[in-house]
């Protein structure tokens, strides 16, 4: 088997292949069929990911940070603290960065990168017809939980950003509007990376937020989506109040994740590197704050 998945790096003009954190582990639990038995029984259940969000949040953990910034090449100038300040590996994880290090592109109608992250592009949403993602397939009323919400957006549009282990956990809003308060949609937390969705399809499984804001182009959601490690979803902003784009909206505790924004139809174009590369089935890195498209 190969040992990595590759992106197109919008910043480096060139196809690039992901380290994976704990590829093993991921090959083992997901590809073979003792492993499946091992997480869908015991790995997916949050306990076990509680359990792993419980040691990264103790002191002793600090000795992961050096190791884990060396193997993967972390820019510690865009950190706001000192590596040295922060009192757990979960600290250093959910890290802020420094005021100015992810400029927000201007422009009323310029939607952001919530996160920094590998996005891929889905149109012509479809409540009943299944919709294939990385491979697997989910009913959009499924991954909303909500036959309304299904058919308000049928016929619109997704953008999925995943985020790797070695990225800013910190996810904010893409565009001005009006947020709602998240709703919590209970689940297990599978791996969301892609050698895990070749086996098991999980953004309608995990454990998930969701949130309707209302835009100068009408309503979207946003849906944080927890995976295996991922024992929380943490919301920083006041609801119900207007927000401007690129405001925090929260963080991912210790793990990999995964950020979808869903568009009416007609409300959303995205930029013409992304619909490019999604069309020959390729993600494409973005940091926060950069450009995906337009309302």
């Amino acid at each position: 088997m190969g040992s990595g998945i590759q992106f197109y790096n919008r910043y480096t003009q060139e196809i690039e292949t992901e380290p994976i954190c704990g590829e093993w582990f991921i090959r083992g639990a997901y590809g073979t069929f003792p492993g499946r038995l091992l997480q869908r029984f015991i790995l997916s259940w949050p306990i076990f990911s509680r359990i792993a969000g419980w040691y990264a949040s103790r002191s002793w953990s600090t000795k992961r940070i050096k190791p884990f910034v060396e193997r993967y090449a972390i820019p510690l100038n865009e950190i706001q603290s000192e590596i040295s300040q922060f009192r757990s590996f979960n600290e250093f994880f959910y890290r802020r960065l420094k005021p100015g290090a992810r400029p927000i592109a201007p422009g009323r109608n310029k939607v952001v990168a919530p996160c920094d992250g590998r996005y891929f592009f889905i149109s012509n949403l479809d409540a009943q017809r299944k919709i294939s993602i990385k491979g697997r397939q989910i009913r959009l009323k499924e991954l909303v939980a909500s036959r309304e919400l299904a058919k308000k957006f049928q016929g619109g549009s997704a953008l999925i950003g995943r985020l790797c282990p070695m990225d800013y956990h910190r996810f904010h809003f893409p565009c001005d509007g009006i947020p709602d308060k998240a709703q919590h949609m209970g689940g297990r937390l599978h791996s969301v990376h892609p050698l895990a969705l070749r086996h098991i399809f999980v953004f309608g499984k995990n454990k998930r937020m969701l949130t309707r804001i209302v835009t100068p182009a009408g309503e979207m959601l946003m849906l944080e989506v927890g995976a295996m490690f991922v024992g929380s979803i943490n919301q920083t902003y006041v609801p119900h109040r207007h927000i401007k784009k690129g405001t925090e909206k929260g963080f991912f505790s210790f793990g990999g994740s995964t950020v979808i924004l869903i568009f009416e139809p007609g409300a959303f174009t995205p930029r013409a590197d992304v619909r490019r590369l999604s069309g020959k089935n390729l993600e494409i890195y973005i940091r926060m704050g950069d450009s995906v498209g337009d309302l």
